[in-house]
C-alpha cells in the first residue's frame, strides 16, 4: 500500500514539473505575492486533478463510445489558445503596474524607501483562483499521458488503486504549489523594478509557447 501511495505521488508530481505548457500557464501567477500565488497554484492543481480524474473514468468506463485520443487532442489545441490568452493578459498587466517609493522609518532609525506595486485588477483574486482551476481542468484533459501514468492503477486491486490514483492527484497539487510558492519567493526579492519587464518577458514566452502548441496540435486535430 505504501510503495503505490509513493509511486502514485511521485508520478503525479514529476508530471506537473516535467509539463512545459504548466509551467509556462502558471509563470504569471507565480511572480504575484506568495499568498496569492500559493492558492492559484493550488487552484490549478484542484483543476488538473480533477480533469485527470474524469479523463481516466471516461477512458475506463466509456472507451467505446468516446474517442478519448480525439478529445484529449482537441484539449491540447485549447490549450495553446490558453496561453495565448495568458500571453496577452500578462503584458496587459505589466502596463498597468504602477511602480511608487515610499520612505519609512522605524523608531529612531535612518529613514529608508521601499518601492511598492499595485497592479489594477488585485481585487480580482476570486476570479484569478476560477480561472487557475479552469485552465487545471484543461491541462488535466489534454494529453494521453494522463492515461499512461494511471495505468499500473489498473494492475493493482482496487484499495491499491484508489491509493494510487488518490496519491496520484495529490501529488499534482502538491508539486504545482509547491514551484509557484518557490518562484514567488525568488521574484519577490528581485528589485521590484524589475516587475513590469519580467512580466512582459513571461508573457511573450507564453505567447510564443502557445503559437507552437497551436503548430503542433492543428496537425493532429484537424
Amino acid at each position: 500500500m505504501l510503495i503505490s501511495v509513493l509511486t502514485g505521488f511521485a508520478a503525479g508530481a514529476v508530471h506537473v514539473v516535467s509539463g512545459a505548457d504548466h509551467m509556462v500557464a502558471m509563470a504569471p501567477s507565480a511572480i504575484r505575492k506568495p499568498k496569492v500565488a500559493l492558492m492559484d497554484g493550488l487552484a490549478w492543481g484542484v483543476g488538473h486533478s480533477a480533469g485527470v480524474l474524469i479523463l481516466s473514468i471516461l477512458g475506463i468506463l466509456a472507451k467505446d463510445l468516446i474517442n478519448i485520443e480525439l478529445m484529449s487532442s482537441y484539449a491540447e489545441f485549447l490549450v495553446g489558445i490558453s496561453l495565448l490568452i495568458v500571453g496577452l493578459l500578462a503584458i496587459r498587466t505589466s502596463l498597468r503596474v504602477n511602480i511608487h517609493m515610499h520612505q519609512h522609518m522605524h523608531g529612531e532609525e535612518t529613514p529608508h524607501k521601499h518601492f511598492h506595486f499595485h497592479s489594477i485588477g488585485n481585487k480580482l483574486h476570486r476570479s484569478h483562483t476560477h480561472a487557475a482551476t479552469g485552465l487545471g481542468v484543461l491541462h488535466g484533459f489534454a494529453g494521453a499521458s494522463h492515461l499512461v501514468a494511471i495505468i499500473p492503477a489498473l494492475a493493482l486491486p482496487l484499495v491499491g488503486a484508489l491509493a494510487y490514483l488518490f496519491a496520484y492527484l495529490l501529488g499534482s497539487v502538491f508539486a504545482m504549489g509547491c514551484v509557484v510558492l518557490g518562484i514567488s519567493f525568488a521574484a519577490n526579492k528581485a528589485n521590484k523594478m524589475f516587475y513590469p519587464f519580467l512580466m512582459r518577458s513571461i508573457g511573450g514566452l507564453s505567447i510564443a509557447t502557445g503559437i507552437f502548441w497551436l503548430q503542433k496540435t492543428s496537425i493532429i486535430t484537424f
